[in-house]
């Protein structure tokens, strides 16, 4: 694996992260007519966060998966 391609990786972690840090306050943040939090996203919230996990984990383990001794 090359320099830019980790960089690039690196930055497409951080990125899941990030999404995964934004989406509880957005979600939050959503108006509803009675102004609770809809019931569906205590089901979809954390469905989602372990999809962004799980994106993350496979992008970290094809990455050290083709790291080149050199």
């Amino acid at each position: 694996m090359t320099r830019s391609n980790a960089r690039k990786l690196v930055g497409v972690n951080l990125a899941f992260w990030g999404v995964a840090m934004l989406v509880n306050p957005v979600i939050r943040l959503l108006p509803t007519s009675s102004g609770e939090p809809a019931k569906i996203f205590e089901l979809l919230v954390p469905l989602f966060l372990m999809m962004l996990a799980g994106g993350s984990t496979y992008l970290m383990k094809s990455a050290i998966g083709t790291v080149k001794e050199g």
